[in-house]
């Protein structure tokens, strides 16, 4: 199945309940074209998270890094980090890959036992290990890959015992994790938690008021820093400043209200916060190379993206 717009909480969370709790894992196959976006936005969750790019070429961020994953190889995400995806280019705009959100529960069985105490939460914890490029032109990483192929099959087949299947599958795979990366048994680098927690405060609070005139002060004071620290440390962990942030994220909006409302264009830009609709509309075409009038005529139609 494909989610075409991931419900996103204020504080960036992720709201879909991937699984079950008898069955915490949740595999998708996503084309970007199809989501609501043309893209994945920014979101994090407590799930690990392993994509296999399974068409054409995805840019993956993660935190402040970026990876760009070509067709066959794929990307490891670690629990409550931001990321986002989106096509490398316009010429990849219907790049597909497979995604498995898993509950680290799964692989250990509970939270106190030795699996989940060595070999789960150091690795949770681990700074060094926000994301982990998975190349098939590294022995290890391509048997994670090969076996990630394996285990979106076994999931589709759905015979009696692929619940079993999947959790030795997922079992190796974590086996080949942290056997080839000994760092996160290193102490948990505090800093880059403090950062992680900074910015998402501060993504919220332009969650919670982009309808509203923000200032930089505003965000500034939402994170408990300085002004001029607030721009370094914001391009630095999102590649943008926080009003250009803001600006995409007022235009990312109002594309869901273009889609699923009868607003019209003046109405919609004064719901997400523009001062005036032709600013709107400059700003819209400059992001999405159309007008919203084009979009909303053009967009995809929400039965088009059931599977």
């Amino acid at each position: 199945m494909q989610v075409p717009d991931i419900p996103i909480a204020r504080d960036f969370k992720e709201i879909t309940r991937h699984g079950s709790t008898l069955f915490p894992i949740g595999v998708y196959k996503t084309q970007l074209s199809r989501n609501v976006l043309g893209y994945v936005p920014l979101h994090w969750h407590d799930e690990i998270q392993f994509c296999l790019v399974t068409k054409g070429f995805v840019s993956f961020t993660v935190n402040q890094s970026i990876y760009n994953i070509e067709e066959e190889n794929g990307i490891f995400i670690n629990s409550g980090y931001l990321h986002s995806a989106k096509p490398y280019n316009s010429e990849n705009k219907d790049s597909e890959y497979i995604c498995f959100d898993i509950s680290p529960n799964f692989l250990s069985g509970s939270s106190k036992n030795i699996i989940h105490e060595k070999y789960v939460e150091p690795f949770l914890k681990s700074s060094s290990n926000s994301a982990i490029a998975l190349n098939t032109s590294i022995p290890w990483q391509k048997k994670v890959l090969y076996t990630l192929d394996n285990l979106f099959r076994v999931y589709i087949n759905n015979e009696f015992g692929f619940e079993l299947d999947m959790h030795s599958k997922l079992s190796s795979i974590w086996h080949l994790i942290i056997t080839n990366t000994p760092d996160y048994i290193k102490e948990v680098n505090t800093n880059a938690f403090a950062e992680n927690n900074r910015i998402k405060e501060m993504l919220s609070y332009i969650h919670q008021n982009y309808k509203q005139k923000i200032a930089l002060d505003d965000v500034a004071k939402a994170a408990n820093i300085s002004r001029s620290e607030c721009c370094r440390f914001f391009k630095r962990m999102i590649k943008s400043t926080p009003f250009e942030y803001l600006i995409s994220y007022r235009i990312n909006q109002s594309m869901l209200l273009l889609k699923n409302s009868s607003l019209s264009i003046t109405e919609i830009a004064e719901e997400v916060g523009f001062g005036s609709v032709s600013y709107y509309i400059e700003k819209f075409r400059k992001h999405t190379n159309y007008t919203p009038k084009e979009f909303r005529n053009y967009c995809i139609a929400p039965s088009e993206n059931a599977d």
